[in-house]
C-alpha cells in the first residue's frame, strides 16, 4: 500500500505544479501628457507646468534670489491638482525655498500650513563643520 500511497502521491504533486498559477495582473491606465513645458534659465531659475488627461497638473517657478551673496538661493512657487478617488478636484499651493517647504489649500490643513509658514522665519542651522563644541 504504501508504493501506491507514493505514486498517488508523486502524481497529485506533478499534477499540482504543472497546472498553470493563477497570476495576478495589476492593470495599470495608461495616462497621457496633454501638455508639458519646461524652461531652465543659465542661473538655475527656471519653468515647468505640465497636464494630463486625468486632470492632474502642476505648474512650478523658481528664481534665484540674494544673487551674489553668500545666501544665494532658489526660491520656488507652485501648484499641483489632482482629480481624487471621490472624483473631487484637489489643488494645493506651496513655497519652497531655503527654510524649507510651505503647502497651503482647501485640502490642506490650515494649522500644518501656519506652522510651516511660521518655521520659515526661524533661524537656520549653523553647517555642522561651523559649530563649536
Amino acid at each position: 500500500m504504501s508504493f501506491r500511497y507514493l505514486i498517488l502521491l508523486t502524481l497529485a504533486t506533478a499534477i499540482v505544479h504543472a497546472a498553470p498559477a493563477k497570476e495576478q495582473e495589476e492593470e495599470f491606465e495608461v495616462v497621457p501628457i496633454v501638455r508639458s513645458e519646461v524652461n531652465k534659465n543659465e542661473d538655475g531659475s527656471y519653468h515647468l507646468s505640465y497636464e494630463t488627461g486625468d486632470g492632474t497638473s502642476r505648474d512650478e517657478k523658481a528664481t534665484l534670489v540674494d544673487v551674489g551673496t553668500e545666501d544665494e538661493a532658489l526660491e520656488v512657487k507652485g501648484s499641483y491638482k489632482y482629480i481624487n478617488d471621490k472624483g473631487e478636484e484637489v489643488e494645493v499651493f506651496y513655497t519652497a525655498g531655503v527654510n524649507g517647504f510651505v503647502p497651503y489649500g482647501e485640502s490642506i490643513n490650515a494649522e500644518i500650513s501656519a506652522v510651516a509658514e511660521a518655521a520659515k522665519d526661524l533661524p537656520r542651522d549653523e553647517p555642522e563643520k561651523d559649530r563649536k563644541h
